[in-house]
């Protein structure tokens, strides 16, 4: 995940690996800075998934193993250099505990999840420490196995389209779905107090300077 960072005037990238998960300084294309690292986390040996909020305080980690929730990180301590490396989640969030998913899209407050077996889960987090289950979907029709390979069966994929809220997802079972969430018919950060950021990119909208207060 790619994001320009306001308060820095950065470019910076979010990606998980071997290991853990990574945010990197890439304003500068070809001498990239490794700004933060987030490993030797318990129950982690490499990440998958890995967005941040829209301000680039908060960041959702996935790492698509059966009964891994989605682990929430503050990383402010490290962006304000009292440390380089964060090891310890704030909070963490899951549909079904025996169960995993497999991809997210943070529109703050809300988070997104494509939940293999869960459908389509969507939760908030506007108290970073507390998350909460605010709607869902079950799309997946099959019947759940203790088979390994079979809870990485159904919901898959998901996006969010910020001009009007239309959320898809795509299912391996069962395919495409479209839904409509109430009460949210499109985002715009600001409306949050937050950047307008996500991972929808406006290339022919330039990005409004926040006043500092």
């Amino acid at each position: 995940y790619a994001a320009y960072h306001p308060d820095s005037e950065q470019d910076r990238f979010y990606g998980g690996g071997t290991g853990g998960y990574y945010v990197y300084d890439f304003t500068d294309v070809g001498n990239p800075e490794l700004l933060v690292t987030l490993t030797g986390i318990r129950g982690i040996t490499r990440g998958h998934t890995f967005t941040p909020s829209p301000d680039g305080r908060y960041v959702i980690a996935e790492s698509e193993y059966q009964y891994a929730p989605l682990r929430i990180f503050d990383l402010q301590p490290a962006l304000d250099g009292e440390r380089t490396n964060i090891n310890q989640p704030i909070s963490a969030w899951t549909a079904q505990w025996d169960h995993l998913v497999h991809n997210h899209e943070v529109r703050w407050p809300y988070v997104f999840v494509s939940g293999y077996l869960d459908g389509l889960q969507v939760f908030e987090m506007s108290d970073p420490e507390n998350p909460q289950t605010v709607a869902y979907y079950d799309t997946y029709l099959g019947t759940p196995s203790p088979d390994a390979s079979t809870v990485m069966s159904g919901s898959f994929g998901v996006d969010v389209r910020n001009s009007d809220g239309l959320i898809v997802m795509s299912d391996m079972t069962t395919g495409i779905w479209t839904f409509r969430m109430e009460g949210f018919s499109g985002w715009n950060g600001e409306s949050w107090g937050m950047p307008d950021i996500s991972s929808v990119q406006k290339w022919d909208v330039p990005l409004r300077p926040r006043p500092v207060s």
